[in-house]
């Protein structure tokens, strides 16, 4: 069973942005972090359903790698 607070996102990562997918309608609110190689937060944005661009620019992050989290759970990690 799933809860409002472990919803179904799907997280893509491309060159230059990060793209929040869903298709469930539970989805709220979604606080999303991107975190450096030494889990310092160097992003943070919160988004809702009221939105319509669920995403994050990265362009401009240095290279290196990182962790994407969505409310406090580790998602996916990705390298500039």
């Amino acid at each position: 069973p799933r809860t409002d607070h472990d919803p179904e996102v799907k997280v893509v990562v491309s060159p230059k942005k990060i793209w929040l997918l869903t298709d469930e309608f539970s989805v709220k609110n979604l606080t999303v972090q991107v975190l450096d190689a030494r889990g310092k937060v160097v992003m943070e944005k919160r988004f809702s359903s009221k939105m319509t661009d669920w995403s994050l620019r990265i362009d401009a992050l240095p290279e290196g790698r990182y962790e994407v989290m969505l409310d406090d759970k580790k998602a996916t990690e990705f390298e500039r």
